[in-house]
């Protein structure tokens, strides 16, 4: 019986081993940058992030331009604010990098192409909500 605990916890630490984090790669500014994988409580509070962005959405899709200050507002926010919020996001998970380094260096395609494959890589949930915006936009 002894033997049996040995071994069991041999192969549950082999396969710890075995089975290291995946990075995220993305280039920025031309440079590749390896994005370390958040554990489940950092990653959580990071969709809470995530959410309150996306929560935000109709707020700005929805006006019509029937009122003109409504509109110019929303319009405001889809160019400014929204891609300043994507790049909050962005190195809120890739903390290990140098946003200022990387903002004077990359172009916002860049920083855009990025952050889909960060939101490619991470959990189901993140990768439901383009299509939750995409469905918002319609």
């Amino acid at each position: 019986m002894e033997q049996i605990a040995k071994t069991k916890k041999k192969v549950v630490s082999k396969k710890t081993k075995e089975t290291p984090q995946t990075v995220i790669k993305v280039i920025l500014g031309g440079k590749e940058y390896q994005i370390r994988p958040l554990v489940i409580r950092e990653a959580r509070e990071w969709r809470q992030k995530l959410a309150e962005i996306v929560a935000v959405l109709p707020k700005y899709v929805t006006v019509s331009s029937d009122t003109p200050d409504k509109f110019a507002e929303a319009i405001k926010g889809l160019f400014s604010s929204m891609p300043d919020s994507i790049g909050d996001l962005f190195f809120a998970y890739a903390k290990d990098l140098n946003r200022e380094e990387i903002e004077a260096t990359a172009t916002d395609q860049e920083l855009i192409t990025a952050f889909l494959q960060l939101n490619e890589t991470t959990s189901v949930l993140v990768r439901v909500v383009p299509a939750i915006i995409t469905g918002l936009v319609r």
